[in-house]
């Protein structure tokens, strides 16, 4: 097993904002921490998933189908969010999404700490 640091979103804070889609393949668990690049944003930040079948490589494949993990949300207010933890990775990509309530001026970068075999 080994573990695995990325952003899996980078993006300004001033908007609701939609992540790219992961191939989560072979992973176990994953661990996601937003960070805010300023004190005013406040929203959420849900992980969803896409079981969809590929056609062609599922590095390159888009997802159209998307839904939300439950437990898979984190409540920002005042540019803080918890951890969000997903302990069985059984899908075949995931995304973040982060939507707007208020404020931002700045950005949110979500890193994610993936288990893997």
């Amino acid at each position: 097993m080994r573990n695995s640091r990325v952003v899996i979103l980078s993006a300004a804070d001033t908007a609701s904002q939609t992540g790219s889609a992961f191939f989560s393949g072979q992973w176990v668990s994953a661990s996601f921490a937003p960070v805010f690049g300023d004190t005013s944003a406040n929203g959420t930040l849900k992980i969803q998933c896409s079981n969809d079948l590929e056609t062609g490589s599922p590095y390159t494949f888009v997802p159209t189908n998307w839904c939300d993990i439950p437990s898979a949300t984190s409540t920002i207010a005042s540019g803080v969010g918890p951890v969000i933890t997903i302990g069985n990775m059984n899908f075949g990509y995931i995304r973040a999404v982060y939507t707007r309530s208020s404020g931002g001026s700045s950005t949110i970068i979500v890193n994610m700490n993936v288990l893997s075999i």
